[in-house]
């Protein structure tokens, strides 16, 4: 059987939060979906996972 774990072990646990180096804030990742342009003039989006924190937040939010 195995060893319950006490609220004094899960409070041990290292978080899962990373924190920018720059801001000190907690870095969040967010997906984007960024329009390219063809070589035939039509528009193609490619999906892609971002860092976004205090630092680099009006980059990619306005």
């Amino acid at each position: 059987m195995a060893k319950r774990q006490s609220f004094a072990d899960k409070a041990q646990k290292k978080s899962h939060v990373e924190e920018c180096k720059v801001c000190a804030s907690p870095i969040t990742p967010t997906m984007f979906v960024f329009p390219q342009a063809a070589e035939n003039g039509a528009i193609k989006y490619k999906r892609g996972i971002v860092k976004v924190c205090k630092c680099n937040y009006k980059q990619y939010y306005e």
